[in-house]
């Protein structure tokens, strides 16, 4: 365990998409690696290879955490540096130190700013907090990525983008699938699923959707679920409910005053954050996601392991790998008519046939189990430092 690496992460902890990438990865290097981790929060249990180091940030608003972080990681970096020395190898998330030998990318700004941000249907001073948090992520994300000697992304609609944003990521982008534990997420025979959907309010008889998010539900697309099924006949409509998990409790608001204007608004459950979402996965039928933009969508990932069937929007980078690969879905246009459409042909169904959807998703997702994350990154690690022993492989931080 004679090597070094270092890497910088703002939030390695499970209730981060991201961050419990980095987690998951950090768990797999410290079998070989002394690590050290720059973070402002970190749930990591203690590791005598493990060096945890606290970076303070302004927690609001979203754009002065993303800039106090880059500069108080930078300063923590080079503190460490000053008395330590180099690291072997320093790995960073997007763009949170420019000129690390590795950038671990879960979103491509400047793609999304050219594209699917038009769309976005946030509007007023939200919009423009928004647009500069993400033009000055892509200003970090394209310097940090043109200096990096390897690009670590989750899904091969992730490389293609980053490669036709950045050619000069093309030789040097790779794809590792995030972790997704599967056992975690199976749902265990003892399960009182009737009971959890009584708790809910939805009847035996009903098809429960599941939608969930951490936020940003313009983006991720409920408002376009609550108009589909607005628009489903009224039989159907009545034997449809929704449970929403996640959201701040003004956009929850905003979206509940939404479903009230379209007249749908008995059949939404929205239960906001929690700690565990698998009890609501469980209790559903079906998970729905007509987000605009993804990389590889974590939550998307869960609901396949839980045994959902996944109706998403076409396109979508890593869900789509999923439905394609296995049939363990639906993918629609985004647009209330065909998302309508898709979950008509949900209420078509049988419950044994969604539950044979589930069971070809839980299947499907086997590939992201978290041993073969582990290894995939060791490898990679394994290789770059073979790398430098004999040349210089980029970074410059």
């Amino acid at each position: 365990m004679n090597s070094r690496v270092l890497i910088v992460d703002q939030a390695v902890i499970r209730r981060s998409p991201a961050g419990s990438c980095v987690r998951a990865q950090v768990e797999g290097l410290l079998q070989q690696h002394r690590v050290t981790l720059l973070s402002a929060s970190c749930d990591l249990p203690p590791h005598p290879a493990l060096e945890r180091r606290a970076v303070p940030i302004v927690p609001r608003p979203v754009l002065l955490r993303y800039v106090s972080f880059q500069v108080t990681a930078r300063l923590a970096y080079l503190a460490h540096r000053l008395a330590h020395g180099r690291a072997d190898l320093v790995q960073a998330t997007q763009g949170q130190l420019v000129g690390a030998d590795i950038v671990y990318a879960h979103f491509c700004h400047r793609a999304y700013l050219r594209g699917p941000w038009a769309a976005s249907g946030v509007t007023g001073a939200r919009r423009w907090a928004r647009w500069l948090n993400h033009r000055f992520n892509a200003w970090c994300e394209a310097r940090a990525l043109r200096r990096a000697a390897c690009v670590v992304v989750p899904s091969r609609g992730l490389a293609q983008e980053i490669r036709a944003e950045y050619p000069h990521c093309a030789a040097k982008t790779c794809v590792i699938a995030n972790p997704v534990d599967v056992e975690h997420y199976r749902r265990p025979p003892d399960f009182d699923r009737q009971g959890a959907r009584s708790g809910l309010g939805v009847p035996g008889e009903a098809v429960l959707l599941s939608f969930a998010a951490l936020g940003d539900f313009h983006r991720k697309g409920l408002g376009l679920l609550i108009d589909a099924l607005a628009a489903l006949p009224r039989p159907e409509a009545e034997r449809t409910y929704l449970v929403v998990v996640g959201g701040q409790e003004r956009e929850i608001e905003a979206f509940r005053q939404h479903a009230k204007r379209a007249g749908v608004e008995r059949l939404l459950r929205f239960v906001g954050f929690q700690d565990d979402v698998r009890p609501y996965l469980w209790a559903s039928d079906v998970f729905v996601f007509p987000s605009s933009y993804e990389t590889f969508s974590l939550v998307a990932h869960q609901a396949a392991a839980a045994g959902l069937p996944v109706m998403a929007t076409r396109g979508l980078h890593g869900i789509e790998e999923l439905i394609e690969d296995s049939g363990a879905g639906w993918g629609v246009e985004r647009s209330a008519e065909a998302v309508c459409r898709g979950l008509q042909e949900v209420l078509r169904m049988r419950p044994q046939e969604l539950a044979t959807m589930g069971e070809r998703a839980r299947k499907a997702v086997q590939r992201c189990h978290p041993e073969a994350f582990k290894t995939a990154w060791r490898e990679l690690y394994g290789r770059m430092l073979a790398m430098r022993r004999t040349k210089p492989i980029g970074g410059t931080a």
